[in-house]
């Protein structure tokens, strides 16, 4: 755990620097705290994956259990927690500024099953190429199914993108359809730093291959969320592309 938060901090640095130089060339402002909200969401996020054992002790009635079901859970209640917190305590919030509506905007279903669809299709070739084919069992299957977009995606594509946008104000563009700002893609830089570049066993690993492709996925939840304007689609994408996955 020491090794990822020191991975964390110094990918954190590298954000701030990148963020510095775009407040410089004036394409966004940065508010101080909600920066420091931001942090401290992603440092939750990351204490209870890796404490939710100790706090939610299911290895004790389940000890077949081979996944960290127990982190995954306690990870949404910190988003569950940090949403019950906006609503209370930011003025104006609710609950479909982050992304937690049913609700899809307008003309946006269509395109969006069809960049899923695509998505899908590459993952599975992507996988035929490199994987070693078919590894699973049921604990497996129903895991992948159900707890990588339950926790990422709320936290994430809803919580921290909101909060983010907030520390990291900027005008918005539109790419292939969708308005993403500049927070967003910031986010899909970090979150692909953190797969791709880490400190373990007193040095850094460089993986191109998991810096690549959990940043191209991060872009396509971002998009989805962006797009639909709902965190509905980006759960159902994220929980295919991992239970597809393990087929091949």
């Amino acid at each position: 755990m020491q090794d990822f938060f020191l991975t964390f901090i110094i990918h954190s640095v590298a954000i701030s620097i990148f963020v510095l130089g775009l407040t410089r060339l004036k394409l966004l402002e940065v508010n101080i705290v909600w920066s420091a909200i931001s942090l401290a969401l992603f440092a939750s996020y990351f204490t209870s994956l890796f404490m939710g054992r100790d706090v939610i002790p299911l290895a004790s009635y389940f000890p077949d259990l081979d996944w960290n079901w127990s982190g995954k859970i306690a990870a949404i209640l910190v988003w569950l927690i940090a949403l019950m917190a906006l609503l209370r305590l930011k003025t104006g919030f609710c609950a479909r500024d982050a992304g937690f509506t049913f609700k899809q905007n307008e003309n946006s279903i269509t395109p969006s099953l069809f960049v899923i669809l695509c998505a899908l299709a590459f993952h599975v070739t992507l996988i035929s190429f490199i994987g070693n084919g078919p590894d699973y069992d049921a604990e497996e299957l129903l895991y992948q199914a159900t707890m990588p977009g339950f926790d990422e995606e709320p936290m994430f594509r809803g919580i921290i993108l909101y909060t983010l946008s907030l520390a990291f104000v900027s005008k918005r563009y539109s790419i292939f359809g969708a308005n993403i700002n500049v927070a967003g893609l910031i986010l899909v830089a970090l979150f692909g730093l953190l797969h791709g570049v880490m400190y373990s066993g007193g040095e850094f690993t460089f993986s191109a291959l998991s810096l690549f492709l959990t940043g191209f996925y991060g872009f396509i939840f971002l998009w989805l969320r962006e797009k639909t304007g709902s965190l509905l689609l980006p759960i159902v994408a994220h929980n295919s592309l991992n239970f597809v996955g393990q087929f091949f």
